[in-house]
């Protein structure tokens, strides 16, 4: 889907159209007013967990290693060890990720556009040359002889990237974003991890802070307006229902006290009984099954394991069937899950 989103953008960049009408709110409004008053931050001064710094300590430690891999290409035979130092390089996906996913939609939304678009599209670019490039390499490392041009000239792409994001992308961001939204940026890039980075950047103070808070209040909200309240977002129960039915796969919860109170059956690989429901799971099993349920749930509850998986051939279909413990956040046990699928399909394609 990302993929079909670049396109996108780019094609409409192409075709000269204006951005759509902003819907902004009245604080990304004066968020804007006070960016046009006011200097981009020092950044200098920022923390080095900011998610500007981390950025900008990537794309320091890429140059250094571009440099190594310049100087080497150049040579009239490149080192043993090239190729692999130069598919080190595809890590770049993971800052072009955070820079795309972070800080250029959050530009959008202030109505700077501009750098962004220019950027996706040579972000894009430099992705496809590197993967071609790549995938050369790995299939004949001698084939460095024949890209020695693509890779110098893509390296050169790579540094001058930099020298924009840093010159332009990250002083602009600064002059718009709110405090609350570099701490939302720092929270979603934790997920994404790093690149070519040594060590981790250490937390940041303020931002786990307000992580915590965050989290807080969403413990806090179950349901409302008519919509199920998750860390990630909201769903009416209607969508909820929709969405698992299109998943195909059968899906049973057990609770802490060893109680069925849930299933979805689209999968339809065992029948699920409604009539089942709140009974305990050990009614749910043959005599023979139930010594086997009650140690894989005891384990569970222990912690002395926390999944299985079993693999099967039921009516000639592969089937793989996965119990999970299901904990909260603070460990505390919360029940059992089963997913159920069956992977013929897949098994099919993989096979072609």
């Amino acid at each position: 889907m990302q993929d079909m989103i670049g396109d996108k953008k780019l094609s409409e960049g192409k075709q000269g159209n204006t951005p759509p009408k902003l819907d902004l709110t009245p604080e990304q409004v004066a968020a804007m007013r006070r960016a046009a008053s006011l200097a981009a931050p020092d950044i200098e001064a920022l923390p080095s967990c900011h998610p500007a710094t981390v950025l900008r300590a990537e794309n320091e430690a890429m140059n250094a290693q571009i440099a190594t891999l310049l100087h080497d290409v150049a040579l009239p035979e490149t080192p043993a060890d090239f190729v692999p130092r130069f598919l080190a390089l595809n890590a770049v996906r993971t800052h072009f990720m955070k820079k795309e996913e972070l800080i250029m939609p959050m530009l959008y939304q202030y109505g700077v556009t501009g750098p962004s678009d220019v950027m996706w599209r040579d972000d894009d670019a430099m992705k496809k040359e590197l993967g071609t490039i790549s995938r050369s390499l790995q299939e004949d490392a001698e084939n460095v002889v024949l890209y020695r041009g693509r890779i110098q000239a893509l390296l050169q792409q790579l540094t001058a990237m930099t020298r924009k994001e840093d010159a332009i992308l990250f002083p602009l961001a600064l002059r718009y974003f709110t405090e609350e939204e570099w701490y939302a940026i720092y929270d979603d890039a934790i997920d994404m991890g790093t690149a070519f980075l040594a060590t981790q950047p250490a937390p940041w103070e303020a931002a786990e802070a307000w992580r915590k808070a965050q989290a807080d209040a969403a413990d806090k909200r179950t349901f409302e307006n008519g919509k199920i309240q998750l860390p990630t977002g909201e769903l009416t129960v209607r969508e909820l229902r929709a969405i698992l039915k299109l998943a195909g796969i059968d899906i049973t919860f057990i609770d802490a006290a060893d109680h069925l109170r849930f299933f979805e059956n689209e999968g339809k690989v065992f029948a699920r009984p409604k009539l089942a429901l709140g009974r305990p799971v050990y009614d749910c099993h043959p005599t023979q099954i139930v010594p086997v349920v009650k140690h894989l749930l005891a384990d569970f509850k222990a912690k002395r394991r926390d999944h299985m998986t079993v693999w099967r051939r039921i009516a000639k279909r592969p089937i793989g069937v996965r119990y999970h413990a299901v904990y909260d956040d603070d460990g505390t046990y919360l029940g059992a899950v089963e997913f159920v699928q069956d992977f013929t399909e897949a098994l099919a394609h993989f096979g072609k």
